[in-house]
């Protein structure tokens, strides 16, 4: 198969994909024969999602693994990092291969699976292990040093929720601002400074989660890799939501000082990798702040909303390429993310002058991010093949693979 039209590598040039058994085996500037010829829309690499929350198993009443994958793909991410703090948690190598079991038939994108960790690593065929600093779920471990050994033996990345338990009022939160005083900056700036204190002996692969701070990010500098939600670059505690509680997460949403420092951050290239923390409830669940689980839906927005800031100048395409195709697959060694002879045939053809608004594409039925602007990608292949066509899902159930880095 040969796909032409203007290429985003480093930039927006005219050329050829030469494509073969789902992988680009060329890339040239004419090639003779028959072309799929996009004319003047880009091509850009799809998205690499390292932090979803498809919710199976155990609560496939919000989320399923072919409704979040559907719902990826469609916004224009081929490939999804799913976490293990399901219900029950998958800690063990029989949970982690019941739920492999079960999820590969329903995945309609590429996947991977994290390992989750409850007092010891056990071994798994994951892309990472998981694991809590605060006791929000089963996965919530005590003795960092031991973990970070065990974790450094299986030569993995391990991921880590950074909110300091002894820093965590458990008291109810009415409304956004108690909320994020019960668990303030406090909280995530202690889990980090410890976790890099005792690492430096160790020296295991960290990803610090959803990190939403400028103040963080100092003190992380390269001593490990961490990711940011769109969630944290838009909103902050003083955003009026359609129901409080949509924007009731966890980490908390910080002040709009803060969401604006993070936000300069990313836009001039200073963070490396982005995630969607796609965390899906129902809508009755977000009706009664006090009550309401910590959590939103972002894996069907995030790259349609960076593309609109793309086209408006907010940010530029490299930083989006950078932080959700390239950096992703480099840091966990696979062979995705960017249009480049190897690589999966993994890509995205985009109109951006096809300017929409967003509507939710999760099980759960509402965004945060409902009705602002955004450039959903007009086709999506995965390995080669189209799953989106002209807007519309074409994709079936169990065509994506599982992956492990």
């Amino acid at each position: 198969m040969i796909v032409s039209g203007k290429i985003y590598r480093k930039g927006i040039k005219n050329a050829c994909l030469i494509i073969e058994e789902g992988k680009i085996v060329g890339i040239k500037k004419y090639v003779r024969g028959n072309k799929i010829d996009y004319g003047n829309a880009l091509i850009f690499p799809s998205g690499i999602d390292i932090h979803v929350h498809f919710r199976e198993p155990g609560n496939e009443n919000k989320e399923d693994f072919f409704t979040g994958t559907k719902a990826a793909g469609l916004a224009g991410v081929t490939c999804v990092f799913d976490m293990p703090n399901n219900e029950p948690a998958i800690y063990n190598k029989k949970s982690f291969e019941e739920k492999r079991r079960r999820v590969s038939k329903k995945a309609c994108i590429d996947f991977a699976l994290y390992g989750g960790i409850k007092g010891k690593v056990d071994e798994m065929d994951c892309i990472a292990y998981k694991f809590f600093l605060s006791r929000d779920n089963e996965l919530f471990c005590k003795d960092i040093e031991k973990i970070l050994f065990e974790v450094k033996k299986k030569n993995k990345i391990v991921a880590i929720h950074a909110e300091s338990e002894e820093c965590i009022s458990r008291k109810k939160a009415r409304n956004l601002i108690e909320h994020e005083k019960n668990r303030n900056l406090e909280c995530e700036i202690n889990a980090i400074k410890k976790i890099i204190e005792l690492n430096k002996k160790i020296g295991a692969k960290i990803h610090i989660c959803h990190v939403t701070s400028k103040k963080s990010i100092e003190i992380i500098k390269k001593r490990a890799s961490f990711g940011v939600t769109l969630h944290h670059l838009l909103f902050s505690y003083e955003n009026k939501f359609k129901k409080e509680a949509f924007g009731k997460v966890n980490p908390p949403l910080r002040s709009e000082i803060e969401r604006k420092e993070l936000f300069e951050l990313f836009k001039n290239g200073k963070i490396k990798i982005f995630e969607s923390d796609h965390a899906p409830h129902l809508l009755e669940e977000k009706e009664n702040f006090e009550y309401a689980p910590s959590g939103m839906p972002g894996v069907d927005a995030f790259m349609p909303i960076l593309l609109y800031f793309a086209k408006k100048g907010i940010i530029n395409l490299d930083t989006i390429e950078k932080a959700i195709c390239r950096n992703p697959a480099k840091i966990f060694g696979i062979k995705k993310g960017g249009i480049k002879v190897g690589n999966d045939a993994d890509f995205l053809v985009v109109d951006l002058k096809k300017v929409k608004k967003i509507k939710p594409l999760s099980k759960c039925g509402w965004s945060a991010y409902e009705g602002m602007n955004c450039i959903y990608p007009m086709h999506v292949y995965l390995r080669g093949e189209r799953i989106v066509d002209n807007f519309e899902f074409v994709g079936e159930k169990g065509m994506g693979r599982m992956i492990n880095g």
